[in-house]
């Protein structure tokens, strides 16, 4: 695995996480409404333990559709307790009971039917709430780092999650670009595309918050707009621009790499094309591909950030991160995750 700068000092205290599903709980947030009419049945599902390709499964059985009629905005985790949508293309026909679909592991909460299907990125948050147990000093001891980071935020790294046991998907993709591996399964491909873009976007952040200019501008960078995935070039640096950096309503960016030039310019490219000098196979892969060059903010905001101690070594933390964003790359900058509970 990379190992990856902290922004703030390395954290000496440690957690046990996920020791229950029940521990970590997440509730996607949709960017817009259903309309209420429409061949697309939209579906709140709750979901313990599965993933999300296990409910979609489910859904294609049970309404006898193929995945392309099953969609999704986001993947969520399976040792959890979720909330996400799902969209089901039914036309004309009626939705049953769908209370049928409810067992031990799955809850539909809402229904709603909309004129189009749910798209990838349709969500524009996530609600997290985590309870870490056992931490190794005082609860009060956590509070004080946290405090520094929901006002300061965190660098957003991509989570392990995204690569896999042991970081084996960026092995795997590097398998696919030599020849050496072949995928015909769509799915699969993109994880290990997603694994290797995500891995150079880190080195690159990691590269940032050691020069610690990870949350602030540097000549030639492009801007995200917080909370979309929308980047802009600045014309010129000017106060105007730096007060909304220090707002947090704008944040410096990194590449996810693909064909085309990229995207900085001045400093910022020459820093980018150092760090990854080293990673052609990789970048070459991704652009043989055919995915193409694009821009992810190098810092992570929560909003709504709240915590409860429920004993001296026990605390739930409450809080909402934009779409993309790893609550595991927020509480890694606060606590050491012990590894045999991580999954």
């Amino acid at each position: 695995m990379q190992a990856l700068a902290y922004a703030y000092s390395e954290p000496t205290l440690t957690a046990s996480y996920k020791v229950h599903n029940a521990d970590f709980q997440v509730r996607e947030v949709l960017n817009f409404d259903p309309d209420g009419e429409g061949e697309h049945l939209f579906l709140l599902v709750e979901k313990d333990g599965l993933t999300t390709q296990n409910v979609q499964k489910r859904l294609m059985q049970y309404f006898r559709l193929p995945g392309r009629d099953v969609s999704f905005s986001g993947m969520k985790d399976k040792q959890a307790i979720t909330q996400q949508w799902f969209s089901v293309k039914l036309g004309n026909k009626e939705a049953g009971d769908v209370g049928q679909l409810n067992s031990e592991h799955i809850q539909i909460k809402h229904i709603q039917r909309n004129k189009r299907k749910l798209q990838r990125g349709s969500h524009g948050s996530n609600q997290f709430f985590i309870r870490l147990r056992n931490l190794s000093d005082s609860a009060e001891s956590l509070i004080q780092c946290l405090q520094k980071v929901s006002l300061e935020g965190v660098p957003n790294y991509f989570g392990e999650q995204r690569f896999g046991a042991n970081g084996d998907n960026v092995d795997k993709a590097l398998q696919l670009f030599s020849g050496k591996l072949k995928v015909k399964d769509r799915y699969q491909r993109s994880i290990y595309l997603s694994a290797a873009r995500a891995y150079l976007f880190n080195k690159v952040l990691s590269q940032r918050v050691e020069d610690k200019t990870w949350n602030s501008y540097i000549a030639g960078d492009l801007m995200c707009l917080a909370g979309t995935s929308a980047s802009f070039k600045p014309a010129a640096w000017d106060q105007i621009l730096n007060d909304r950096l220090a707002k947090k309503d704008i944040h410096p960016s990194g590449p996810l790499w693909g064909g085309g030039e990229l995207l900085s310019e001045g400093l910022c490219a020459l820093l980018e094309k150092e760090v990854l000098s080293s990673e052609h196979e990789m970048r070459q892969g991704l652009e043989d591909a055919g995915l193409k060059q694009a821009r992810r903010a190098l810092r992570s905001m929560p909003e709504n950030l709240s915590y409860k101690i429920e004993d001296e070594n026990t605390v739930v933390l409450e809080f909402s991160l934009a779409k993309g964003a790893y609550a595991t790359s927020f509480l890694r900058e606060l606590v050491k995750l012990r590894p045999s509970e991580f999954s």
